[in-house]
């Protein structure tokens, strides 16, 4: 009897994505997570989103990458500063990040700094190490630190610690101590490059004109203030004009005596 070969469904579940995609003419980006699968030669022609740490980076598979891991073409994002199994629960945490989130790193301590929360202060431990981890890769030469944004704050869950407490009547009750993981982004503003390039004449300095010579920026010429009346001195005015009212009134008041004991008389 002759056996019967029945095709089997990959296990893979990548190719199995890939076959399906040829069946039906339909070629899409087929993401996926697992970076340490190898690549296949039914790969090679088609688009990846290999997932980076943060996002999924489209790979277009050729024959050069056959063998290679994924993980290996696709470069992971890692976080600039990381601590991890932080006495705090991800909810608190998550709830100070949305404050922070998309502000350049001056503005966001200043805003942690007047937090009156626990997880401000985990942040922006966090936030001062990622800067300097910055700025000692790129160096200060290259890099200003006014020119670092919190481009992203990603907080997981860790795991719990669990304890109990007796209570009365042979009673237990479960306490969960909760725990999360921070990761903090930093990328550089475009601000500070274009503060860099800014032209002399905006900044007051002297331009060069097309001749070679040098000219200073015309400057507007300031009209002198208005003095302006304090408060001492408008209450002065006020005062003098209760008084020289007052003296008029008792004038005609003493005048009016005067003419009632004459007509008495």
């Amino acid at each position: 009897m002759a056996q019967q070969t029945e095709q089997r469904t990959p296990k893979d579940p990548i190719l199995k994505q890939i076959r399906v995609q040829e069946e039906t003419d339909r070629h899409k980006v087929i993401k996926t997570r697992s970076r340490h699968s190898r690549i296949r030669k039914e790969y090679v022609g088609h688009t990846l989103g290999v997932f980076n740490g943060r996002g999924f980076t489209n790979v277009r598979i050729t024959d050069d990458m056959v063998g290679r891991r994924l993980g290996k073409v696709a470069p992971r994002i890692k976080p600039t500063a990381q601590a991890r199994y932080l006495s705090i629960s991800a909810r608190k945490m998550r709830q100070v990040g949305e404050l922070v989130k998309g502000l350049p790193v001056e503005d966001a301590l200043n805003v942690l700094n007047f937090t009156p929360k626990v997880a401000a202060q985990h942040m922006a431990k966090t936030l001062k190490s990622a800067v300097a981890n910055k700025l000692s890769l790129e160096g200060t030469a290259h890099l200003d630190p006014e020119q670092l944004v919190l481009s992203n704050l990603v907080v997981n869950e860790a795991p719990t610690a669990k304890r109990i407490r007796y209570r009365s009547m042979g009673r237990i009750y479960r306490i969960r101590k909760r725990y999360c993981h921070l990761a903090v982004y930093l990328d550089v503003s475009e601000r500070g490059h274009l503060a860099a390039e800014a032209p002399a004449e905006a900044k007051g300095e002297k331009a060069k004109t097309p001749a070679g010579k040098t000219v200073r920026s015309k400057t507007a010429v300031r009209k002198p203030a208005k003095k302006k009346t304090t408060k001492k001195a408008a209450a002065k005015k006020t005062t003098a004009k209760k008084t020289t009212a007052r003296k008029s009134a008792a004038k005609k008041s003493g005048a009016g005596k005067a003419a009632k004991s004459e007509k008495k008389k």
